[in-house]
C-alpha cells in the first residue's frame, strides 16, 4: 500500500514540476513582485486539477536519482511550452526597443517591475499591450489547453531530446525580429523616412545640426504615430497569440 501511495506522490511531484516550469516561463507569473507562495500554490493547484489526464509509461520506483532524471525532463517539457508564450512578448519588447532606438526614447529608462530590468518607455507600453492581449484573446486558457495536452499526448517521463524540436525552436526564435518588425511597422518606417528626410536636409544646410535638434520632432512623431496606429499594432500581437494552440501541437508532437 505505502509503495502505491509513494509512486502517486513521485507521479504528482513530476505533473507539478512540468506545470511550474510553465508558469515561470510566462512573464507575468514570473515577475519578482509575484511572491512565491502565490507561484507555487496556482501551480500545486494547476497540476491537482491535471493530474486525472496524466499518463505514464515507464515504471516509478524508489531510485531518488531517477526521479531527479525525470523531474528535469519535466522541467524541459514545460519550459518549451512556455518559451514558446514567452517569444511573443519578447517580440514586442523587441519592436519596442527598436522604435526608441529610433525615436530618442532610448536615453530615458526606468526600472521594469517584471523583468527588474532598465527598459526604455515604448519598450513598456508594448509590454503592456502584450500582456493585456495575453488576457483578451484567452491566451491563459489556451497555455492550460496546452498543458493538458500535453500531459495526454506527452506522458510524463517519455520525452524524447531529437533535432527536431532543436531545429523548430531556432527557427522559432530567428523569426523574433522580423515579428518584432511586422508589430510596429507603421512607427519603425515612418521613422526611418523622418531619418531619411533629415540627411538630406543636413545636406542642404550643413551649418544646421539637424540630428540633434531633430530628436524632440522624432519624439512627437513617435507618440503620434504610436496613437494612430494601435489599431494595426494591438490585432497583429493578439494575432501572435492566436497561434499559440497549433504551436503548442506542434512543438509537444515534436517532443513525443
Amino acid at each position: 500500500m505505502n509503495v502505491a501511495i509513494d509512486i502517486e506522490a513521485q507521479k504528482f511531484i513530476l505533473v507539478f514540476f512540468r506545470v511550474a516550469a510553465v508558469l515561470f516561463m510566462v512573464p507575468l507569473f514570473s515577475a519578482r513582485f509575484v511572491s512565491g507562495l502565490f507561484k507555487g500554490g496556482l501551480a500545486l493547484l494547476i497540476a491537482f486539477l491535471l493530474y486525472e489526464l496524466v499518463k505514464t509509461n515507464i515504471v516509478l520506483g524508489q531510485d531518488t536519482f531517477s526521479l531527479f532524471l525525470l523531474s528535469g525532463k519535466e522541467v524541459f517539457v514545460g519550459a518549451v511550452i512556455g518559451f514558446i508564450i514567452r517569444l511573443i512578448f519578447i517580440c514586442a519588447s523587441i519592436s519596442g526597443e527598436i522604435i526608441s532606438f529610433q525615436s530618442g526614447f532610448s536615453f530615458a529608462r526606468f526600472m521594469d517591475p517584471y523583468s527588474m530590468t532598465q527598459v526604455s518607455i515604448l519598450e513598456q507600453v508594448k509590454n503592456i499591450i502584450a500582456l493585456i492581449m495575453f488576457f483578451v484573446v484567452d491566451a491563459h486558457h489556451m497555455l492550460i489547453k496546452g498543458v493538458a495536452y500535453s500531459f495526454s499526448q506527452l506522458p510524463v517521463g517519455a520525452v524524447t531530446l531529437n533535432s527536431s524540436i532543436a531545429g523548430y525552436l531556432v527557427t522559432a526564435t530567428g523569426k523574433i525580429f522580423a515579428a518584432a518588425f511586422r508589430i510596429g511597422a507603421p512607427i519603425i518606417v515612418t521613422l526611418f523616412l523622418v531619418e531619411l528626410s533629415f540627411g538630406m536636409l543636413s545636406r542642404m544646410i550643413p551649418q544646421a545640426n539637424v540630428f540633434v535638434d531633430g530628436i524632440p520632432m522624432k519624439i512627437l512623431i513617435a507618440v503620434t504615430m504610436l496613437g494612430l496606429s494601435l489599431g494595426y499594432i494591438v490585432p497583429n500581437i493578439g494575432g501572435l497569440f492566436k497561434g499559440l494552440e497549433t504551436d503548442f501541437i506542434r512543438v509537444i508532437r515534436m517532443m513525443g
